[in-house]
């Protein structure tokens, strides 16, 4: 009897120091598990659950991006000089032994709300939150004179002069191009965006900028035009355009600058061109040279801004420049611009 209550005594003394030595432990290990399923056999197994260090590898000539963590957030800080992508392939260092889900090395959505769960060998788990700190430089102001014409074509680019520009975060998701009217100072129309960027270096998206078409929903009238770009909104850099920038409706028959430099169309294809006063004239031609033979397109469609027109079956293929507006009378405007038809 009294062996047994020595037996019993030495196992609760033996107890008391395992748990004390998990409370001495804890300093390096955030959790300890003792197995003792057979006794006088200890394991300690760890208990840790968290990412030592979380690294991201986005531009080859600079140094990795090297995230904070910030008690259960991995909080990562971006700038708008950078394009910001669409997926990451993060380096994870984690405690000893420890496992995350999803793994290191591994491609994984680049937005804020993404999760990430370490497991320990113990078994206890954490999870941390990705958070996508974006750091947005302030772009300038910018400037577009006093006037424009109802579905005209705009640039606000860099390169100096009055118009330029910088800073543009490159996201045209979160950047808007819009008037609002200087009757109200309330009512507001949006721009359609054509090109947004660093520049193509070719014609017409030649130059760093934002390229856009003013609406032909709107009213004549005076307005102030204003650039949303991520969480600033620009305006003319002269404030006294500001509500005093006029839009007429255009009086001249002009092939918009943001077609391409040469248009192309297959014999029996279609084609678009945007501008202004579109809609003039009865029959439309197409020659090469002044005095070349004239062979008519058929019109799709067409308003004052947008026409499709029809290269009709028998014209010839060859590289035409000249297009003549005729109308009822016969009286033709002509208008200068490169169009290749190819069989």
């Amino acid at each position: 009897m009294k062996q047994n209550q020595y037996k019993n005594s030495f196992l609760s003394f033996l107890a008391v120091c395992v748990a004390a030595l998990a409370v001495m432990t804890s300093c390096d290990t955030e959790y300890n598990t003792v197995y003792n399923d057979i006794p006088g056999d200890i394991t300690y197994v760890s208990g840790d659950a968290y990412i030592k260090s979380f690294t991201i590898q986005e531009h080859a000539d600079q140094a990795p991006m090297q995230a904070a963590i910030v008690n259960d957030t991995i909080k990562i800080v971006w700038v708008s000089y950078h394009e910001m992508p669409q997926t990451i392939i993060p380096n994870i260092v984690l405690a000893d032994k420890a496992v995350i889900s999803p793994k290191s090395a591994v491609e994984i959505p680049f937005k804020n709300g993404q999760k990430y769960t370490v497991t320990s060998e113990a078994g206890t788990s954490r999870q941390y939150t990705l958070q996508v700190d974006f750091r947005q430089p302030q772009p300038k102001t910018f400037g577009l004179g006093t006037s424009g014409k109802l579905g005209g074509w705009i640039a606000v680019n860099g390169g100096g002069g009055a118009i330029a520009t910088d800073n543009f975060w490159f996201n045209l998701e979160q950047t808007r191009v819009y008037l609002v009217s200087a009757a109200d100072q309330t009512t507001e129309y949006d721009c359609e965006i054509v090109y947004f960027g660093k520049g193509t270096g070719v014609a017409p998206f030649q130059s760093y900028g934002i390229y856009f078409y003013l609406p032909t929903n709107m009213p004549v009238g005076k307005y102030d035009v204003r650039i949303k770009n991520g969480e600033y909104v620009l305006r003319q850099s002269k404030e006294a355009n500001w509500f005093n920038y006029e839009v007429t409706e255009s009086t001249e028959l002009v092939f918009s600058d943001f077609n391409p430099a040469i248009l192309t169309a297959k014999v029996g294809g279609t084609f678009n061109i945007r501008g202004t006063k579109l809609d003039t004239g009865k029959n439309i031609f197409i020659s090469i040279g002044t005095n070349g033979t004239r062979y008519q397109l058929e019109i799709v469609s067409r308003t004052a801004y947008a026409a499709t027109f029809k290269v009709p079956a028998g014209t010839p293929a060859g590289a035409y420049n000249r297009f003549f507006f005729v109308d009822e009378n016969g009286a033709a405007i002509m208008k200068f611009k490169s169009f290749t038809i190819t069989e």
